[in-house]
């Protein structure tokens, strides 16, 4: 179980932090004349997936003159260490994410070298959490956030729970084999866009582990956007130069996201603007605010469904 939620917030780290869904873009520079007061750079998202927690992260933009990061020499257990935090991290904001019934006060799950726990998910490593067990969002539910700072800055948000997608199993075969077409059939949201990302299990994880050739790669890894009202995807694997290498048995992982709106403008229709902010840097100063009021980023939610098809070679 441990093994499989760690590959489910691999996948989902992929979705989010956008690797999966790559939108080009030109940047053009110019020079800046003045500063800016700082905001705060959200980036909160209610999941309704069992196996993917709800996080918050909570960024503030930068001033001209800041630097990105601070140097810090800590000793622990007699050992001193030198290592970089960044400026940009506000890790003692009042953070509570709501159901209109239920109020739920996340806690920061901390990065820096002293309190780093290296069993935590991706996810929530610098990021708001909530630690209890009752938390249970479910499709159709509004949920809102409130985030305030010691220094006075505050940001609500809200956010529609998107419908769970809905993998149709039955449809799938037993096995797929590296030469052959699939039809992948799953429900249809009339009102909400889907992410479905295929890929197979050694790309995910061999090459952290283990000696690994690209090739074992090879075109089988794709994402595809599905819009309203679509409700099946062919897939095949793709030419990609290499047809006559040795394929070892693996594990095909189809992963299926649903969102609301607040997610889907923030990372698809909007996501090629250039005068977004980045939230993993935090030291933007212009971006827009999706399902938020007083900050930049977005607050969003998610829906989560996947299946396992053994690859033959």
């Amino acid at each position: 179980m441990e093994f499989l939620v760690k590959l489910i917030n691999t996948i989902v780290l992929c979705f989010l932090f956008g690797s999966c869904i790559t939108l080009e873009q030109e940047l053009e520079w110019e020079d800046v004349k003045s500063d800016h007061d700082p905001v705060l750079n959200i980036m909160g998202i209610i999941s309704s997936d069992t196996l993917v927690d709800s996080f918050v992260r909570v960024h503030r933009s930068l001033t001209m003159d800041e630097a990105r990061d601070s140097l810090v020499r800590d000793t622990i257990d007699g050992v001193q260490y030198l290592y970089y935090t960044p400026r940009f991290v506000i890790r003692n904001a009042n953070v509570v994410v709501s159901n209109q019934v239920n109020s739920y006060t996340l806690e920061y799950q901390s990065f820096d070298l002293e309190d780093f726990d290296f069993e935590e998910p991706e996810l929530q490593v610098g990021a708001y959490i909530y630690k209890g067990d009752d938390m249970d969002p479910h499709p159709g539910e509004i949920w809102t956030l409130s985030i305030t700072t010691p220094d006075g800055k505050s940001v609500t948000g809200e956010t529609v729970l998107p419908p769970k997608p809905q993998i149709n199993d039955g449809a799938l075969p037993d096995t797929f084999n590296i030469n052959s077409v699939i039809t992948m059939k799953f429900s249809s949201l009339e009102d909400n866009v889907q992410i479905i990302n295929i890929g197979n299990l050694l790309s995910y994880f061999v090459p952290y582990y283990y000696e690994y050739d690209s090739k074992d790669n090879c075109g089988l890894t794709q994402e595809h956007i599905i819009w309203q009202g679509v409700d099946s995807l062919v897939y095949q694997k793709e030419f990609c130069g290499d047809e006559d290498s040795d394929w070892a048995e693996d594990l095909l992982i189809i992963h299926m996201l649903s969102m609301d709106q607040n997610y889907y403008e923030y990372f698809i229709k909007y996501g090629e603007d250039p005068e977004f902010s980045n939230l993993l840097i935090g030291s933007g100063g212009s971006g827009g605010g999706f399902g938020l009021d007083g900050g930049i980023g977005f607050f969003g939610s998610i829906g989560i469904d996947r299946a396992f098809i053994p690859v033959m070679p």
